[in-house]
């Protein structure tokens, strides 16, 4: 029994020294402790052991399968899943998307009529100029599953972002889509998944019918008519396809905890060399990549760029992401851009309407409006 015991927990450092099994690495956004080279100096401020030691911990033998192990552990007796929530039935929240929905990162109204104000300028701008913008409110999985969230993370709402952006928009006659609301009402009739309960982004399918959408709001904006896709067929597969089970795949589990039936159409367009198609930039988070992997603004548009959190650019040259392999929008004049475009869509989800990196146009409704208006600072008492 002791040989046996001891061999087992010699298994990883055989494995770290002579790798004999490949390990499926782990999902998720973190950095791997590079190897650290011997120096005096380093051994007598303590550096070289720092750093040392975090390379063999991220090094270790069968690392990522002893952390699935752990995980499944913690999900199966303990209910839990690191920086995840794990709600009724299974269904899986990111934290930070349930304090929205609640309204903690409420930014007042104050701040959102001021941005808002903003925008009807710069819309009235474009307007004048010949071109269109459009802001278009992703729909948002907790409010969609909200009757899954746990009895704890289910209180009273306050004010959010997206509610009095929709309100002061409205008010304001700003061009907008509000995808969410109109996913709730599909919700009870629709046979298919436009959201998942292993996902935080929409589905293929979803993200299919809010490009469509889209392009229809679009059309009638521009007065054009545009081609659209048509459904060959349906495939449906228990088991999902691209980033429709994204949470549950950077949980790192051993097994799969939701059985749920995910269909994917699959799309042909017409081969439409007639019609007009506008020029497009659109400026939004990551659930415009569904679009994108769709070929929605390839097809549907004459040129296009994505500029995803108006920093890292997506188009026709470049690969379909948001990392370093994409070129930054601040490495070329993007004002030019912007003036050879025909319209300018704004897509975010709730989460990314209050301040920093999510905030609602990332940045580019501040700059967009120095340019046009530098003399103006202020326009939140412009009304």
């Amino acid at each position: 029994m002791f040989l046996f015991v001891f061999a087992c927990l010699s298994l990883p450092l055989v494995q770290q020294v002579v790798p004999f099994f490949e390990s499926e690495p782990l999902w998720g956004h973190f950095t791997i402790a590079a190897e650290t080279s011997f120096s005096w100096n380093g051994w007598l401020d303590g550096t070289y052991q720092h750093k040392k030691e975090a390379y063999l911990n991220d090094h270790a033998g069968f690392r990522p399968d002893l952390i699935r192990i752990k995980d499944q552990m913690d999900l199966e007796l303990y209910h839990k899943v690191p920086g995840v929530t794990v709600g009724k039935s299974n269904c899986l929240f990111y934290d930070n998307y349930i304090d929205t929905y609640l309204g903690v990162d409420y930014i007042g109204d104050s701040a959102i009529r001021a941005k808002m104000l903003r925008l009807k300028a710069l819309q009235d701008t474009f307007s004048h100029l010949g071109k269109s913008l459009v802001l278009v409110y992703e729909p948002d999985k907790v409010t969609y599953y909200s009757e899954y969230l746990p009895d704890n993370r289910n209180a009273a709402r306050h004010p959010t972002n997206y509610k009095s952006c929709f309100r002061i928009g409205d008010s304001l006659s700003i061009n907008q889509v509000d995808l969410n609301s109109w996913f709730l009402k599909m919700k009870d009739t629709t046979r298919e998944l436009l959201f998942s309960k292993a996902g935080i982004h929409w589905t293929v399918y979803g993200s299919i019918l809010a490009g469509d959408s889209l392009v229809r709001y679009i059309e009638n904006v521009r007065g054009l008519q545009l081609p659209h896709a048509s459904w060959t067929r349906v495939e449906h597969l228990y088991g999902a396809r691209g980033n429709d089970d994204d949470i549950e795949r950077v949980a790192n589990l051993l097994f799969h905890i939701n059985d749920q039936r995910y269909a994917y159409p699959v799309l042909k367009y017409p081969a439409d060399t007639t019609s007009k198609k506008p020029k497009v930039v659109i400026i939004g988070d990551s659930f415009v990549f569904n679009l994108l992997n769709n070929d929605l603004p390839q097809q549907s548009f004459s040129d296009w760029q994505f500029w995803f959190y108006f920093k890292f650019i997506n188009n026709k040259h470049t690969p379909i992401g948001g990392d370093d392999k994409n070129p930054l929008v601040n490495s070329y004049y993007w004002q030019r851009t912007i003036d050879s475009a025909d319209c300018i869509v704004l897509m975010y989800t709730s989460i990314n309407l209050s301040y920093g990196r999510n905030e609602l146009g990332s940045g580019f409704i501040e700059q967009e409006y120095e340019h046009y208006f530098p003399a103006k600072k202020d326009v939140s008492t412009a009304r």
